[in-house]
């Protein structure tokens, strides 16, 4: 199965910062076995990106009404596809579930794509360092996120057998 592991984020946002840093992290832990990137730009350059693989795992910064920063989610695309009313979680401005629809409508090859959304404080706020919840909390998503991820190739690879 052909996997990429893939965070997005911004190093010059704190907080927004940690997608990029727990998948660096992550990256020796699957070195032979998936592909591992980090991405500062979204949008509709993704398509690319994401195109030929059968499975993505993406790594974001997401902030959510009573959220507890440092705290991570496991979303499909379909399940935080921004609305009308909504902020949804969107890949820079792109929903990933719009992003995949497009993907397949030029003729791309879409993966199977699982979101790992980390709670921030303030993705939005300019600075170094991470904010002191999130920050403490990043050994132990990279080793509970590594686990699913872990968890999902064997499962893959079990049901090819």
């Amino acid at each position: 199965m052909d996997a990429l592991l893939l965070g997005l984020g911004n190093d010059i946002k704190r907080d927004d910062v940690v997608g990029l840093e727990v998948t660096d992290a992550l990256a020796d832990r699957f070195d032979d076995d998936i592909d591992v990137e980090t991405y500062t730009s979204g949008r509709l350059m993704l398509i690319q990106e994401l195109s030929g693989y059968d499975q993505v795992f993406l790594v974001d910064a997401i902030k959510t009404d009573g959220g507890t920063p440092g705290e991570y989610y496991e979303f499909s695309p379909s399940e935080v596809e921004p609305g009308d009313d909504s902020g949804g979680l969107a890949t820079h401005n792109v929903g990933l579930g719009t992003l995949q629809t497009l993907g397949e409508a030029m003729g791309q090859s879409m993966p199977e794509i699982t979101i790992f959304a980390i709670e921030v404080e303030n993705p939005f706020e300019y600075g170094e360092g991470m904010t002191d919840a999130v920050s403490e909390a990043v050994p132990t998503l990279i080793q509970e996120i590594g686990d699913d991820i872990e968890a999902t190739l064997d499962a893959s690879v079990a049901a090819s057998a």
